[in-house]
């Protein structure tokens, strides 16, 4: 075995000569846009004026919005079944890829037969109408390909003739269209980070994870109802008009302006040069979270897939670094080998680590499945891919959404997030989210100090997880889902990051 790791560092030399020249290369170019700061002010006394959070730059922040997280595919996909069923006007859904024969009603062992996405759709389409924009995958290298959206599109057109469906070309190489939205009506919008797809995982999983083929898969979807739904559909009818000619008109307002509710934004990245309507590019997520994580007070707290952006790893390091009164904290959940990109995920956790320099301020976590499988120890733990893009600080400020904390999240691909201050519903969705992980209650979570939480809870679980993956043995009752992140050295991790890196990847 060591003859083995020392021949892959061998291999890897050339890979680490270039590294530094090529991540300095690749950091300069893809430092976010002066729009993310300067966009232009709306009017005095307009909502933005009320919270430096919301994002001058695009659409409006909307009081009235009732947002439900949806975690999981097991909560997500029943709704947007049964609100897709019950459409009348249009359905509108904006992917990066779509599998036509994913099946979206099921258990943890059974598949409802004749509710696969392609069925959803081509039954919409006998009471609405229903428009599908994908992105029209890579041309080369990367995956989906060309290929692969030509033929899920030919492949839904085929079970659902009446649907309207276009590619959406207008990414260069390197970059994509990484939305992930769908409306019905003009009445009710989900925002967040799962695709109708199995492609690269299977987006259907519950809060429980049993050990299945393929990863398991940890994702946030947020529904929205409210004004903030006409946004949504604004973005894909701007979006559907570049791409196909058309003139997709905005469907009526369909809500009631008095309606109760928390104030929300929906905010995109719109890379520069991408679309026509926005010219100049729109960098609405990178401002949300460079403008909230500098007021934290309390604690920080990310779910994400990546974690490569140096500005946002810059701003938790200031963060981390502000003199303050009282205990603070940062919590991030990193999937425990991200498919790409591992090498920065461990760098910049590497960074964090550095910059807390033992006084207990930064901790990253990975959850890990575990069920009875075949083996001498009777017991199989696989790591739980996290996928979800989820910020939430000091139970007040939270965002949910497609965009990663990379360049391509914030800078280089077409994404979407919803942002609120609303603390009841920050809390909720905390309670929730840390409830999995830590194998606790939702009430037991809400009713704790979560620094409390973070100090004692989050390393016990972890160690006691962790112990148990090594023994491969069965887990402890009511035990959570997390253990401690572990950067590592991975040549070939190393050398597929510089290929991004020279293909704009990042």
């Amino acid at each position: 075995m060591d003859d083995i790791l020392r021949l892959l560092h061998i291999l890897a030399l050339p890979f680490r000569i270039l590294a530094a020249p090529v991540t300095a290369l690749v950091h300069r170019h893809h430092k976010l846009p002066s729009e993310v700061s300067a966009a232009d002010l709306p009017p005095l006394g307009s909502p933005w004026d009320q919270d430096d959070r919301w994002f001058r730059g695009g659409f409006p922040p909307h009081p009235g919005t009732q947002l439900i997280p949806l975690i999981h595919g097991d909560e997500y996909l029943p709704d947007l079944v049964e609100s897709i069923r019950g459409a009348r006007q249009r359905v509108t859904v904006a992917g990066w890829c779509l599998t036509p024969h994913m099946p979206l009603l099921r258990t943890e062992s059974d598949v409802v037969p004749d509710t696969s996405v392609a069925d959803i759709l081509r039954d919409a389409t006998e009471h609405a109408e229903v428009y599908v924009l994908l992105w029209a995958g890579a041309p080369a290298v990367f995956r989906p390909d060309r290929k692969t959206a030509k033929t899920a599109m030919r492949n839904l057109l085929a079970i659902a003739p009446k649907v309207h469906c276009a590619l959406d070309y207008s990414a260069p190489f390197g970059h994509d269209q990484h939305q992930k939205a769908v409306t019905v009506d003009g009445r009710v919008a989900w925002v967040g980070g799962m695709d109708l797809t199995t492609f690269a995982g299977d987006r259907w999983d519950s809060a429980h994870h049993p050990l299945r083929f393929g990863p398991n898969w940890h994702d946030i979807q947020m529904r929205i109802e409210g004004e903030a739904v006409r946004d949504v559909e604004e973005n894909f009818r701007q979006r559907w008009n570049a791409v196909t000619g058309e003139h997709l008109e905005l469907l009526p307002s369909a809500t009631s302006p008095d309606r109760a509710g928390v104030t929300a934004q929906i905010v995109r990245t719109i890379p520069r040069g991408f679309y026509p309507f926005a010219p100049d590019g729109e960098y609405g997520i990178a401002h949300a979270y460079l403008s909230a994580i500098p007021r934290a007070r309390r604690f920080i707290y990310l779910e994400n897939q990546y974690l490569w952006s140096p500005e946002i790893v810059d701003a938790l390091i200031e963060a981390m670094n502000r003199p303050r009164g009282e205990r603070f904290r940062i919590v991030m959940v990193l999937p425990a080998r991200a498919y790409t990109g591992k090498y920065d995920n461990d760098r910049n956790v590497r960074r964090l680590q550095d910059a807390d320099a033992g006084r207990g301020i930064f901790a990253c976590y990975s959850p890990y499945a575990a069920d009875p499988a075949f083996g001498s120890t009777g017991y199989r733990y696989l790591p739980i891919y996290v996928h979800a893009k989820v910020g939430i600080i000091d139970d007040e400020w939270l965002t949910v959404g497609s965009a990663n904390l990379n360049q391509r999240g914030l800078a280089n691909d077409a994404e979407m997030n919803v942002q609120a201050v609303t603390p009841d519903l920050a809390r909720s969705l905390r309670s929730r989210l840390w409830g999995e992980h830590l194998g606790m209650t939702d009430e037991a979570v809400a009713a704790a100090d979560p620094l409390d939480l973070i100090d004692t809870v989050w390393p016990d679980v972890a160690r006691k997880r962790r112990a148990s993956l090594r023994a491969q043995g069965p887990p402890e009752p009511r035990a959570g889902h997390i253990v401690d992140y572990r950067p590592g050295s991975n040549p070939g991790s190393r050398a597929l990051d510089i290929l991004e890196a020279v293909t704009l990847e990042h």
